[in-house]
C-alpha cells in the first residue's frame, strides 16, 4: 500500500500484503495443514541452497511440542 500524497510505501502495510499474498507454495502449505492432525503446522522456509545462490523455499511440517 502506498501513501496517497507521497506515493511512498506505508511502513508495515507492505509486509502484511507480502505475508498474505497467495502463491502456489502458500496454497500448498494451506492444503497440507488442513489435513494434518490438530496442533501440527506447516512453515515455509528458505531452502538449503549454497550461499550466494538462488534459494528455493521449502515446506516444513512441524509436529506439536517441537
Amino acid at each position: 500500500m502506498t501513501d496517497l500524497e507521497t506515493g511512498d510505501p506505508v511502513p508495515g502495510i507492505a509486509e502484511i500484503e507480502l505475508a498474505t499474498a497467495s502463491t502456489p507454495l502458500r496454497r500448498a502449505a494451506g492444503r497440507l495443514e488442513a489435513v494434518l492432525p490438530p496442533g501440527w503446522r506447516v512453515d515455509i522456509v528458505d531452502g538449503p541452497g549454497a550461499k550466494g545462490s538462488d534459494r528455493d523455499a521449502v515446506l516444513r511440517v512441524v509436529m506439536p511440542g517441537a
